[in-house]
């Protein structure tokens, strides 16, 4: 699991990526004027990322879009979830009615390890899990980097429009940040591939949209082809939870092919 950056070095990161755009040489009044663009947009995106490294508790919801929702774009699936920076523990509920497969199942991440509960179970089994990390057919819908905020830590800002930044993503950070199962390949892409996305603070609440089939424009065009069209468009969105109540490890770990729901307490 990746850890969330100290608020500091993530925002040096940020800064300085955004300082390598201006090139070198030069001094004086001349160097100021070219480095006031980058260094603004460095600053609004290091204030996100120190707005989210506050948060106990992020609370974040990502929704995976067959297009942008301006364009008109259907809903493939929803994760809504909890995430502890100081543990690396998330608690993570996914709903999706995908190729027609209507699905909800809850999932609690602790120590790199994946449990899950069904609302099959009833109430008497709220707090039983079974340990599903080495399943991949239930695991799917987990992204492999669970710490919402790296939209904001991995991104290239490369413009402004008033608060909002948009940012270049690597394809690799964007494939992390997304549900593993979405995708049954990733097409072989230039090292150098990124994504488009648009970050958005709307007071306590940070919004994130990810131009995801944007990434495809440098593959072949068969294999263009190839691609799932539900995966289109990342959209996201970070605040502090209210619920500021502890994310805990699974109270009573069970196998549900060896003892029944109803007993798993005992």
């Amino acid at each position: 699991m990746t850890r969330r950056m100290n608020a500091a070095p993530a925002a040096a990161l940020a800064a300085g990526a955004l300082l390598a755009l201006t090139g070198c040489g030069g001094s004086g009044a001349a160097a100021e004027g070219e480095t006031k663009g980058p260094e603004l947009l460095g600053e609004k995106l290091s204030t996100m990322v120190g707005t989210v490294d506050k948060m106990g508790i992020v609370e974040w919801h990502g929704q995976m879009l067959t297009k942008s929702p301006e364009k008109g774009g259907k809903r493939v699936l929803d994760l809504d979830a909890r995430y502890s920076p100081s543990l690396g523990y998330s608690e993570i509920s996914m709903d999706t009615v995908l190729d027609g497969n209507a699905q909800q199942i809850d999932y609690l991440v602790v120590n790199d390890r994946v449990y899950f509960n069904s609302e099959k179970w009833g109430p008497v089994a709220n707090d039983c899990w079974a340990d599903i990390t080495d399943d991949a057919a239930r695991t799917w819908a987990l992204p492999r980097d669970l710490d919402p905020s790296w939209a904001l830590t991995q991104g290239r800002a490369v413009s402004a429009d008033g608060e909002d930044v948009t940012v270049a993503l690597g394809y690799k950070d964007v494939i992390a940040g997304l549900p593993m199962g979405l995708f049954e390949s990733v097409p072989s892409l230039p090292y150098d591939t990124e994504a488009t996305a648009t970050i958005e603070p709307h007071g306590h609440l940070i919004e994130v949209g990810i131009d995801v089939a944007g990434m495809w424009k440098k593959v072949a065009p068969a294999e263009r082809a190839t691609l799932d069209k539900r995966v289109g468009y990342w959209a996201m969105t970070m605040k502090e939870s209210p619920d500021g109540s502890a994310i805990k490890p699974p109270g009573h770990v069970f196998d549900p092919t060896v003892t029944p729901p109803s007993q798993c307490k005992r």
